[in-house]
């Protein structure tokens, strides 16, 4: 397998939790068995869905090409034709996250529209039969804050740390070194703090085995700068790693060409913890309670016409 980049993006308008037990099924039903649409040499929709979880899917989403080509008989004399291939695009719905995995890479024609254009356009034409809300997608990213990289560190087992921004802080008064040694922690505090008037950034790891939280120095500059990126031993003895921004862009293990569910929801997870999905779908909520009036008004605005 290799990495295999993605476009992470927020449903707007669509509250999973806020369905029953029968709009859920009937969401996953109607994406499954939609039929493809547009015209002739102009389809696109869903194809080979699967489950990975009650609350979320993949496949693929795919759109028809109109290729002119050429090819030479045995006389070389050369003959045009008109090609119509599928080009698919691997996809992953975090319904209960509110959330859209999209691969993302170039379409071979790019007079046609964006494959998130045609992707929305789908969901769009799907949630509308079933009169559920949905606006439309958006770019997702969210800034991971200390206090996320901090738990990680208390309940993992870590294999490295990077942290940056030291230069001229100080170790908060708050974080205790060695308590309750109060003398021992005041000598290790001006010593370290010293050192932070030189130092921006530093990186540390561990052994495949891991164990950097046992490490006191690491769990000073921890506390004391911005972490940027922490590796842990995951689930399965998997090496996880968590940098301090996830999206627009999502790169996940995955074979797009032969998927199985056990890699897709392994790298889902390694990717988004629940602390982050939990962050994720906040800020989403949050956002679209600010944005709800503006786009019911569209909403009739586009009804009228």
């Amino acid at each position: 397998m290799s990495e295999i980049p993605f476009k992470l993006k927020e449903m707007v308008g669509f509250d999973w939790d806020s369905l029953n037990d029968t709009q859920k099924e009937d969401i996953v039903k109607h994406i499954f068995e939609f039929p493809l649409l547009g015209n002739v040499s102009n389809r696109f929709g869903f194809v080979k869905c699967e489950r990975i979880t009650e609350n979320r899917i993949y496949g693929y989403f795919t759109q028809e090409l109109k290729e002119e080509k050429h090819r030479y008989d045995n006389q070389k004399k050369e003959e045009k034709y008109v090609d119509e291939p599928f080009e698919d695009f691997f996809f992953i719905l975090l319904f209960d996250a509110g959330l859209c995995l999209l691969q993302s890479r170039k379409i071979k024609n790019r007079s046609m529209l964006t494959i998130e254009e045609r992707f929305t356009e789908a969901l769009k034409k799907i949630f509308k039969e079933l009169g559920i809300n949905f606006y439309y997608l958006e770019d997702c990213s969210l800034k991971i804050g200390k206090d996320e990289f901090i738990r990680i560190f208390n309940t993992e087992n870590i294999l490295s740390l990077r942290v940056n921004s030291l230069k001229g802080r100080t170790i908060p008064e708050e974080f205790k070194i060695f308590n309750p040694e109060i003398e021992k922690d005041r000598i290790i505090r001006a010593y370290h703090n010293d050192d932070f008037r030189h130092l921006d950034e530093i990186s540390g790891s561990a052994n495949r085995g891991g164990g950097l939280q046992e490490s006191k120095f690491s769990e000073i500059i921890l506390h004391t700068g911005e972490p940027r990126e922490i590796g842990f031993i995951g689930p399965n003895r998997e090496k996880t790693i968590v940098r301090d921004k996830i999206g627009p862009s999502v790169s996940l293990d995955i074979d797009v060409e032969s998927p199985k569910r056990r890699d897709i929801q392994r790298e889902v997870e390694k990717s988004f913890s629940k602390g982050i999905l939990a962050r994720i779908t906040q800020k989403v909520k949050v956002k679209e309670g600010r944005n709800t009036t503006f786009n019911e008004f569209i909403g009739e605005e586009n009804d009228k016409k």
